[in-house]
């Protein structure tokens, strides 16, 4: 089944990227809206239902429990190293994994081509986040690192420029894969909670990522496969959680993202996405879409805290009409690790359609395991 990019349309104006009359009112519709470093008081609501500017803030403020980051990452052809890089404006009593009480943070993390891992978190004085369109841009002052979008989600850029905590660098990315939300394409009126209480926007599920980086003196600069999306909650992450499998990964020539998500409920949540020459083949949160579970050692399922890391992760997706996709993702190497609640790695993929021609790519993906 192919998926057509729909116009979204809110009060009367078309904003998708497919409306040819967009593009010159972007610029009068865009929004800003600063963010302070300290949390909010009172009560903070959380959009969960589609309507334009996918990649905008999805929270009315970030108060102790809430909290939203915009997320892009990229890994190298030979699946050695990675660049991931979050913008968060979020409490760290609403995600417990940040370092830090101030909710404006940056965070970028490498493996470096040799073998050590750099990461780096840098406070920022406020977030200023600009949304035209379907995209948006973010400048993380006092931290020295912002992004662009285009308003296509077709392009953006992160500068980085922080001598003084070792960054000093680009991320420059162009889509070859159309965004998408948990249940379907870019629309207005899509479900955007991939778990209870968990939105997400997936606005770039493949790009040409270059990334031109001096991190602590190590030159990282290569070309990859890039990604971007964003989560927010206005409640805390572990609340909701039990465990959490997602990544991306190019296979020949499909672009592919997964998450399979247990919920504090006890229940299985996943969302599934496959494209092919730049038009979604597959965009779907129903049961039976797709299945991950881990390979190899430490193959438990459902994961616990005490469960070692797997060896990989075998992914099982209904293409419609094309078939059912098979795919054997294995790890090179660990990318971050936060003691034992949460795994980042870099891999390869090797999978093909019904049996077919065997593909072969290379993919960025992680785990969470709140559940003792």
């Amino acid at each position: 089944m192919k998926f057509s990019l729909i116009p979204c349309v809110l009060v009367g104006l078309a904003c998708s990227p497919s409306s040819a009359l967009v593009s010159s009112r972007w610029k009068s519709d865009s929004e800003t809206k600063t963010i302070l470093p300290t949390a909010v008081t009172g009560d903070v609501t959380a959009n969960f239902k589609s309507a334009c500017s996918l990649d905008g803030s999805q929270l009315s403020a970030i108060n102790n429990t809430a909290w939203d980051w915009w997320y892009f990452d990229a890994v190298s052809p030979d699946a050695k190293s990675n660049v991931v890089i979050t913008f968060f404006t979020a409490s760290a009593t609403g995600f417990p994994f940040l370092p830090s009480p101030m909710v404006t943070q940056f965070e970028l993390h490498s493996l470096l081509p040799n073998g050590t891992i750099f990461n780096v978190f840098i406070p920022a004085e406020e977030a200023v986040i600009t949304t035209e369109g379907e995209g948006s841009s973010g400048d993380f002052k006092g931290a020295n690192a912002s992004w662009i979008g285009t308003p296509d989600l077709k392009h953006y850029k992160i500068v980085v420029n922080s001598p003084a905590n070792g960054v000093i660098g680009t991320f420059n990315m162009r889509s070859v894969a159309p965004g998408h939300y948990p249940c379907g394409p870019v629309r207005s009126g899509e479900n955007m909670m991939v778990a209870p209480e968990i939105g997400w926007a997936n606005a770039v599920p493949d790009g040409i990522a270059d990334v031109d980086f001096t991190l602590s003196g190590t030159k990282v600069a290569w070309k990859g496969v890039g990604y971007h999306d964003k989560n927010w909650s206005n409640q805390p992450f572990t609340d909701n959680v039990a465990s959490w499998y997602w990544g991306h990964g190019r296979l020949g020539p499909y672009s592919i993202v997964w998450f399979d998500t247990l919920g504090a409920d006890g229940k299985e949540y996943v969302s599934s996405y496959v494209s092919k020459h730049d038009e979604i083949v597959v965009s779907s949160c129903d049961a039976g879409s797709i299945k991950v579970r881990p390979s190899g050692v430490n193959s438990e399922y459902p994961p616990k805290v005490s469960t070692g890391n797997p060896g990989g992760f075998t992914i099982e997706i209904d293409l419609g009409k094309e078939g059912t996709m098979n795919v054997e993702v294995k790890v090179a190497a660990v990318s971050l690790q936060g003691l034992t609640l949460y795994t980042e790695w870099v891999g390869t993929m090797t999978g093909n359609v019904d049996g077919g021609k065997q593909m072969t790519g290379v993919a960025s993906f992680e785990a969470f395991k709140v559940t003792v």
